[in-house]
């Protein structure tokens, strides 16, 4: 479909590999969800609760008590760190709310509990009041927003030339991030003191089905006619393993197994012979998130939350997926700095942020 490539690709390369495998420390990037009103407390008789402290998810009005001898006021209820108030023959303890709302209490009498407000906050699917959250899921295989000073846990980089650190050709940047307060940045191969390898991949632990999601951002357009990758579900963490179904650009964005290509529909090359290929704006962070089926031959990429490849068949045989590659694979070129940010990688998918 190309040119022969000017830079082996994993599969491709001859001769052997100093390979180097370096362990790091684990970070998450993590938000809480917001949320939605409560209702008061009721009315109760023999004294007046004084007021509570005002929590944060919702609101509720607290409850008020009327007669006796009390020290007057009103108590303004808590939602998700709640307070508690008490009067002079009565009291009124608030509530608690992590997100969604609840319904108050009322009480009667000279010690007479106060109304409560409860109720469960949105999780990462949404809920009342509640938002996506960036926490790793537990059953994650991997997940990091890159927020420490070195790379996580459970990566393996493994170079092309002569064994080194990973910082040749990776640094974490807080000068570029999604969310937090920094990224992974990979670095252009003409930059001075990279290996000068083509492969610049990390892998992480994975399985013969799992989802993949992350922020990507480059200097350049991802989409160009050459064959480059970004990512790759792999047979291992090893440079030439040869079972590898890629997010990768070739005539735009693509799937890529061996120079057998997927587009999104109405891209890449058409029937009549032309190309046009669907490319993603350069300094902009893009969503991706990948659904890997090595048995099933499924694979799917959506893009920014909307599906633009549903590869059935593909590949052709079976792949025994182990490990997900990330980082760039430079067969053609040209060189260019790429930022990851906020990845997840698991049994399920983990919609964007």
């Amino acid at each position: 479909m190309n040119a022969p490539i000017s830079t082996p690709g994993p599969w491709k390369i001859c001769g052997l590999l100093l390979a180097s495998s370096v362990a790091f420390g684990a970070a998450c990037s993590s938000s809480s969800p917001s949320g939605g009103p409560g209702s008061g407390g009721s009315n109760g008789s023999g004294g007046t609760a004084s007021g509570g402290k005002t929590g944060s998810g919702g609101s509720t009005s607290g409850a008020s008590a009327s007669g006796g001898s009390a020290s007057g006021g009103t108590s303004s209820g808590g939602s998700s760190s709640g307070g508690s108030g008490s009067g002079t023959g009565g009291s009124a303890s608030g509530g608690s709310a992590s997100g969604g709302s609840g319904t108050g209490g009322s009480g009667s009498g000279g010690n007479a509990p106060g109304g409560t407000s409860g109720g469960t906050g949105g999780s990462a699917g949404g809920g009342a009041g509640g938002a996506v959250s960036a926490a790793c899921p537990t059953d994650a295989y991997f997940c990091s927003g890159f927020e420490d000073a070195t790379l996580p846990s459970k990566l393996v980089y493994k170079a092309n030339a002569a064994p080194g650190d990973w910082t040749r050709d990776y640094e974490l940047d807080t000068t570029m991030h999604n969310s937090g307060k920094a990224s992974l940045r990979v670095k252009a191969s003409t930059e001075t003191g990279t290996s000068g390898s083509s492969y610049k991949m990390l892998a992480a632990p994975a399985a013969t089905s799992f989802w993949a999601r992350f922020y990507i951002q480059s200097e350049m357009d991802i989409g160009g006619l050459n064959h480059n990758a970004f990512a790759a579900a792999s047979g291992s963490d090893d440079p030439n393993d040869g079972v590898s179904v890629e997010f990768a650009e070739d005539v735009g964005i693509a799937f890529n197994s061996k120079d057998d290509d997927r587009w999104p529909t109405g891209y890449g090359r058409t029937m009549s012979g032309g190309t046009n290929p669907l490319t993603l704006p350069k300094n902009t962070w893009h969503c991706i998130e990948l659904s890997y089926d090595g048995q099933g031959k499924v694979q799917q990429m959506y893009i920014d939350g909307t599906m633009q490849i549903n590869a059935t068949n593909y590949p052709s045989t079976a792949a025994a997926f182990k490990v997900f590659k990330f980082g760039f694979m430079e067969f053609h070129g040209p060189p260019r700095k790429i930022w990851f940010d906020d990845m997840v990688v698991s049994p399920s998918r983990t919609p964007c942020l």
